[in-house]
């Protein structure tokens, strides 16, 4: 399953997260993952259930995924995934095929991993990042 290496570099592209280091990883996952990208897009919801189980089955450990891995996935999820997804959107029509794709992978990926995790788009995520903090850092 071509998808499952999308998970490759998670963990690499998780550490020292900040907005300009984020702005860098995403063009490169989004450039090195594109055909693992463009097949997650347009998937079923049987084959978003496929999707889950082999990550689960990836990062399982006697059959759980543990609370720091399933934290680490979860964002991966959000700050990778998600948005990636949602930027593949070319028109309207597109657009909201990804975002039924993305409804669709978030009710799987939460009801299989039992957890209640959001997407954003990848600008809303960008605007969330401080440069500064309290104006002073």
């Amino acid at each position: 399953m071509e998808m499952i290496k999308l998970f490759d570099d998670y963990e690499i592209l998780l550490t020292g997260f900040n907005r300009a280091k984020y702005i860098k990883n995403m063009q490169v996952f989004k450039e090195k993952y594109k055909d693992a990208l463009t097949e997650l897009y347009r998937q079923s919801k049987e084959e978003y259930r496929s999707f889950c189980e082999a990550v689960y089955k990836r990062y399982s450990f006697l059959g759980k995924v543990g609370k720091m891995k399933k934290k680490d996935l979860n964002l991966f999820m959000i700050y990778y995934i998600f948005p990636s997804m949602l930027l593949k959107g070319e028109d309207n029509a597109e657009k909201e095929m990804a975002h039924t794709g993305c409804d669709s992978l978030l009710e799987t990926w939460n009801s299989f991993f039992d957890t209640d995790i959001s997407y954003l788009e990848y600008p809303v995520i960008l605007e969330g990042f401080n440069d500064k903090l309290f104006g002073v850092f």
